[in-house]
């Protein structure tokens, strides 16, 4: 029994939506006529049950009356006369007379006269009834109802009549036979328009499910139409509002991808960014071009703008490939951070790195700028230190940054490029020092101890050339 209950439930999980609602309505429309039916067949059979009982008792008050007389004197004759006009009757099975002693007399179902010496054991219990009481038997085809005849006091005798229930059971066939086809023709009709209004859900539910799968997997374009008022039009029309959000969102947090850096931008939604601000260990990294003033000069708007769409990505991709994030864009200058908002390794390495990697990019760019007469070349200077990480601004428009002497300095020796023009990697002392054993991997030289603005005292500055 639980292995068909398990069977049945699996099976139902897998009927559409559709299909439920039409099965459902189907058995509630099916065991609503049926039900009626059944009443209906009830109420006529007590109906008829009542009549027939009527009926019966009638009968039997006057044949007892017509009885009495050929009972008291045994006159046969006019028995026999008497049980067949009552069996002529079509409504009447059979008719039996019986004396005072129980033994029939007349019995309509034989033919001839009975004169039987045995107590018949219906006609001896039906002359134990007290004066006035009636016997009743419902079976099969008939109803069997009998009294006993009195005369005086004393019964006489007794008489029963079976009452045919033929015309209950013609009606109770026809009233099957009209519950089954009205069963069937509601069925078939509420079926049938079960099946569309079931469509007038199931079709909008189905498109809103295939319009959020689509949306789940990256369409956010999809909409679905509102055809009606009511809750399912309801919730279409939320489900496009939905949408119309998710999509603003999705630009929204493209757009704020293309103005903050992803790294950013994905701290901030996971908290670990202290807005307030923080003191980080990092590595700053600054670069731009050299004379781009002087470039700016000498081209049109379209052309410098074409330069710069083509360099400035090689630098984001070079920073990106060693976890830096690119702070902000200045003209022609770029501002990489490496340690913050997120820790990064070795970070001083990594800026190194990711200087040769845009030395090594603006070399291929300039094999196409050859070709028109044109070279450009990109000064880097990195500095490492603690800095101060956070949102700065007012709060209506605030920037995550790093701030501080060590951000300072960066941009400082990002400027010595110039005084020394045939280098274009130049690092701090604290640099250096940072890249631990990691400086056997690259070719340095010092340039000595170079006075910077800001600082007090000259600051040595080493220059990478290349890797070993």
């Amino acid at each position: 029994m639980k292995r068909f209950v398990s069977r049945i439930q699996n099976y139902w999980k897998k009927v559409s939506l559709q299909g439920k609602i039409v099965s459902l309505v189907s058995l509630l429309v099916t065991a609503t006529v049926f039900a009626l039916t059944f009443l209906s067949i009830q109420r006529e059979r007590s109906n008829f049950q009542s009549e027939l009982m009527e009926q019966a008792n009638l009968l039997l008050d006057t044949t007892s009356l017509t009885l009495r007389d050929p009972l008291y004197n045994l006159q046969i004759d006019e028995l026999s006369d008497v049980a067949k006009v009552v069996s002529s009757n079509p409504d009447v099975t059979i008719f039996i007379v019986y004396d005072q002693n129980g033994r029939a007399l007349v019995d309509s179902s034989q033919e001839g006269l009975i004169f039987s010496q045995n107590a018949d054991p219906l006609g001896s219990s039906l002359l134990r009834l007290a004066q006035g009481d009636a016997y009743s038997e419902w079976q099969e085809g008939q109803l069997l109802a009998g009294r006993s005849v009195v005369l005086g006091n004393r019964p006489i005798g007794a008489v029963v009549a079976g009452m045919s229930t033929q015309p209950l059971d013609a009606k109770i066939a026809t009233i099957t036979f009209q519950g089954i086809l009205l069963g069937v023709l509601t069925l078939a009709i509420g079926a049938t328009l079960t099946i569309v209004f079931a469509r007038q859900i199931t079709n909008p539910l189905s498109e809103l499910a295939d319009a959020a799968g689509k949306m789940a997997g990256g369409d956010l374009s999809m909409r679905v139409a509102k055809t009606s008022d009511d809750e399912i039009g309801q919730l279409a029309g939320a489900f496009n509002e939905m949408a119309t959000g998710l999509q603003e969102r999705e630009w929204l947090k493209d757009l704020f991808g293309r103005f903050v850096s992803h790294e950013v931008a994905d701290a901030i939604r996971n908290g670990r960014v202290i807005l307030e601000g923080e003191s980080r260990l990092v590595s700053v990294l600054f670069c731009d071009i050299r004379e781009f003033t002087d470039f700016s000069e000498r081209h049109s708007p379209q052309e410098v703008v074409k330069l710069l769409n083509e360099y400035l990505p090689l630098v984001v991709q070079a920073a990106q490939k060693y976890n830096g994030m690119v702070n902000k864009f200045g003209g022609d200058s770029t501002l990489i951070i490496y340690g913050a908002p997120n820790e990064v390794e070795d970070n001083a390495y990594k800026a190194v790195m990711t200087a040769l990697g845009i030395r090594k990019a603006v070399r291929q760019l300039n094999v196409s700028f050859a070709e028109k007469g044109e070279d450009f070349r990109v000064g880097v200077g990195i500095n490492t230190g603690t800095a101060l990480a956070g949102a700065v601004g007012p709060m209506e428009r605030q920037e995550y940054t790093v701030i501080g002497n060590t951000v300072n300095l960066a941009a400082r020796i990002d400027g010595l490029n110039k005084q020394f023009p045939e280098h274009d990697i130049l690092i701090s002392p604290w640099t250096y020092e940072a890249l631990g054993d990691h400086r056997q991997k690259f070719n340095m030289v010092s340039l000595g101890s170079v006075k910077i603005r800001g600082k007090n005292e000259p600051v040595e500055i080493w220059a990478v050339q290349g890797k070993v």
